[in-house]
């Protein structure tokens, strides 16, 4: 019996006991309350500790064992993409990150069992309107799953409520999106982390008292937990020196959804604010946002590689550059190129019926000019 049945089932048992316990408890309203609350309380511990039992005795067995395959790069058992069709929208073609992403979800699906030409892409280009259109697209193909990554929040719930009147299922990538499962990072995690790796280097140099300003270049439109991508940065100071000491020298500003243009014209208005800051503590939620920032620093002539601690989130091709060539101090690695390796796992899934775990989060760690060769050898 599938689980979706099992529980149909056991709701059907709940309401038969219930309606029997009821009704003659009506029609004698001597009889003792007692009895009818201590059988119901039975009835339904006994129903909740099957439920309970028959979820966690399946588990995420099947997409467990689906991931050890895509981890091993080793053709999945059973072939279980095969005669399956999948989406995927991309949040922009041609960044290095979204590229990685989307070659290995085609080297996942291949390794599944599904035929490339079962794949429908559609590239989002970072704009919520086209998201939508490709939305609608990918909606007329009926797909048996769509992986969403499309940065606008709101056009997430949009496209969630479209899907799931279809019937299809959804897997969000990095931006949440309503009634899919999570993939990408744990935002504050990742964020929390390049905050500590920064303290480090501010305490090395003399303390929080030798920083003029902290800089969070943010997300807005991609909802409260993009923002979380660099209120973890903030937080970290908070915790390590005091909310006091902070807000005072915390300065935000809407780096948009990731490219470097807009980033750059925010990074220009924050240094008219703050025109004698010289040692300054930064982040922003990627690496494509962090070049623009880079730029404006640079071409208000402020730039000085010893004085700007920097830490991004990411680490794709841009971000291993900009340590490489020492802009940045460091960056917290989300490895797009093992996207596929959650992805593909959990729509195979889904199209066979198993359960998927509600996140799926990315082991990350900071990459920096003394481990990058460790991960990422040239």
């Amino acid at each position: 019996m599938s689980k979706l049945k099992l529980v149909s089932f056991v709701g059907l048992v709940v309401v038969v006991l219930v309606t029997l316990i009821i009704l003659p408890a009506c029609t004698k309203a001597a009889e003792p309350k007692v009895v009818t609350e201590t059988v119901i309380e039975t009835v339904v511990e006994t129903v909740t500790e099957t439920v309970i039992e028959t979820v966690e005795e399946g588990g995420y067995a099947f997409y467990e064992e689906m991931r050890e395959y895509a981890k091993a790069g080793e053709e999945y058992t059973g072939a279980p993409a095969a005669g399956h069709t999948l989406a995927f929208t991309n949040i922009m073609g041609g960044i290095p990150f979204c590229e990685s992403v989307w070659q290995n979800i085609q080297d996942q699906w291949v390794l599944a069992g599904g035929d490339p030409a079962d794949i429908f892409y559609a590239d989002n280009q970072y704009d919520a309107t086209i998201g939508l259109k490709n939305a609608d697209i990918m909606l007329a193909k009926n797909p048996d799953v769509l992986i969403n990554f499309q940065f606008d929040s709101k056009v997430n719930s949009i496209i969630s409520t479209k899907f799931t009147q279809a019937g299809i299922p959804i897997i969000a990538v990095d931006v949440p999106t309503p009634n899919a499962p999570f993939m990408g990072c744990n935002n504050f995690y990742v964020s929390y982390l390049g905050g500590e790796y920064a303290i480090e280097a501010v305490e090395a140099q003399g303390g929080i008292d030798t920083i003029d300003a902290i800089i969070l270049i943010q997300f807005p439109a991609g909802g409260d937990v993009l923002m979380l991508r660099s209120e973890g940065f903030y937080q970290a100071f908070v915790d390590k020196y005091g909310a006091d000491v902070i807000d005072p020298i915390t300065h935000r500003a809407d780096g948009g959804a990731g490219e470097a243009e807009q980033a750059n014209k925010a990074m220009t208005n924050i240094l008219s604010t703050i025109p004698d800051a010289e040692n300054v503590a930064m982040t922003s939620i990627n690496e494509q946002t962090m070049s623009g920032c880079i730029a404006a620093i640079q071409t208000a002539g402020r730039w000085d590689s010893e004085k700007w601690f920097i830490v991004t989130m990411g680490c794709d091709d841009v971000g291993k550059q900009q340590i490489r060539d020492g802009l940045i101090d460091g960056a917290v690695a989300f490895f797009p190129e093992k996207y596929g390796e959650y992805l593909v796992p959990a729509s195979v899934a889904l199209m066979n019926d198993e359960l998927v775990p509600p996140f799926l989060y990315v082991d990350n760690v900071v990459i920096n000019s003394d481990n990058i060769d460790e991960w990422y050898p040239e």
